[in-house]
């Protein structure tokens, strides 16, 4: 250990590029008022295929956020309805998504308690055409017969934030990337322009940033057979992907991809910087109608038994995600693209916000590493003062 922190927090991220663990990251601390930690580490992209290759990581670098859009855009725009009464957590699932999840209301779809699957992968019906818009995927997820009774268990799925992602469409009368836009990035000022530093990108728009811009994006997954091992088999997804292409602004997320790039569960793209401001909303009700009754009322904990979600949010803060760092009220996201979001609001000092965005699925999402690292950068990161 140094005598400044801020030196292991840096040399434990260079050596996690170097590792392999990922290509590079964006880690970024605040507590309080005042950034602690604002770094970029390694290059945007590895291999040889991929765009952007050897290009450094910068600290406005833009990354896949994955299933951090669940938090920042869907239960978000979830909070901002309840504020404005348009829905209550109580109220129940409308038809036709409730055909998927009979019995659960709102609530339930946001702690993962709606008795849905955990996962399927309706884009291997779309091979080749994808993508092909959220209405089939949506009309599949509704063909899928329930686990469970709403209310019984807690089951991690993408299926309940997908329903979620139309319901609010329909609240609001609006596509939810534009949703995103208007009531989330315009009123904290986070721009929209050719090339937001947060957003979804539809993918019917045009394939990629400009020349001009894609030094900007970080690449995920290549979709190379070359990759896999002998024994491996061509993964489900293959077929969906071009071949060899690497995916770069192109949502990783394969149902994502197949819904266009706009959905509940995942699409946004966007940096360290904007992931922290739409947290310090949640801290400060920065976005009209969060206030604090409503954020506390968001991050109660579950009363299902052995869950540790919150509405919308995770609030798991044992050592094997977060370093066991955080106090018992921190709630937070992971991503499966390598990135993670902890909001501390009961430290013993100040309100903490953690975020670390990183591309650990390039050029392989197989890649596993990130979960060794995880409890030691927050570890380090809670070291900050």
């Amino acid at each position: 250990m140094h005598a400044d922190p801020r030196q292991d927090l840096f040399n434990l991220l260079e050596a996690a590029t170097q590792e392999g663990v990922f290509p590079g990251c964006v880690a970024l601390v605040w507590t309080g008022g005042a950034e602690l930690y604002h770094e970029a580490h390694g290059v945007l992209a590895s291999h040889a295929k991929a765009p952007m290759r050897g290009f450094k990581v910068e600290r406005s670098t833009i990354y896949d956020l994955a299933s951090l859009t669940k938090v920042l855009s869907t239960t978000t725009l979830t909070a901002i309805a309840v504020a404005e009464g348009r829905v209550d957590l109580d109220s129940p699932v409308p038809q036709p998504w409730a055909q998927a999840c009979p019995g659960a209301c709102l609530g339930d779809l946001l702690t993962h308690s709606a008795g849905l699957v955990a996962h399927r992968e309706y884009f291997s019906a779309f091979a080749g055409r994808a993508p092909v818009g959220a209405a089939p995927i949506l009309e599949q997820v509704c063909r899928t017969a329930p686990e469970a009774p709403p209310g019984e268990q807690t089951v991690y799925s993408d299926l309940g934030f997908m329903i979620l992602g139309a319901w609010l469409s329909r609240l609001f009368d609006s596509e939810l990337d534009r949703l995103f836009d208007d009531r989330i990035a315009w009123p904290l000022g986070l721009d929209r322009g050719a090339l937001p530093r947060i957003g979804y990108h539809r993918l019917n728009e045009v394939r990629g940033p400009s020349a001009s811009e894609e030094h900007r994006v970080a690449p995920t997954e290549v979709y190379d057979p070359a990759l896999h091992q002998e024994g491996e088999g061509e993964p489900s997804y293959f077929p969906l992907r071009r071949p060899t292409h690497s995916a770069h602004y192109e949502v990783h997320d394969d149902n994502a991809f197949a819904m266009g790039g706009v959905a509940g569960h995942a699409g946004l793209f966007g940096d360290a910087e904007t992931v922290a401001e739409i947290a310090r909303a949640w801290l400060t009700g920065g976005l009209p109608g969060l206030d604090s009754a409503l954020v506390r009322r968001f991050w109660k904990p579950s009363k299902i038994p052995g869950s540790s979600r919150r509405y919308g949010f995770d609030g798991t803060c044992d050592g094997d995600s977060t370093g066991g760092v955080f106090s018992p009220a921190a709630v937070g996201h992971l991503g499966y693209t390598g990135c993670s979001l902890w909001i501390d609001p009961e430290p013993q000092s100040a309100p903490r916000i953690v975020v670390l965005l990183s591309n650990r699925v390039h050029p392989r999402r197989q890649n596993t590493g990130i979960t060794r690292l995880r409890p030691a950068f927050h570890r380090l990161c809670a070291a900050l003062r």
